[in-house]
């Protein structure tokens, strides 16, 4: 029988596309994707990071 995955949010960083800085950022795992949640903005210039690309996901060793 196969499992449902729950889709889990993290907090990790996202590097934004207009200011260039590695922002952090609420991540959607959903699998073995990871992409940043929907309706997030960059905390210095206020842009949107729903095509910001995933730099760093926090996991335990």
């Amino acid at each position: 029988m196969k499992t449902l995955l729950e889709d889990r949010i993290h907090h990790g960083l996202a590097h934004c596309p207009i200011c260039t800085h590695t922002v952090p950022a609420e991540l959607d795992l959903k699998g073995k994707y990871a992409r940043v949640a929907a309706g997030q903005k960059c905390p210095r210039c206020r842009s949107s990071l729903e095509v910001a690309a995933v730099i760093q996901i926090p996991e335990a060793a």
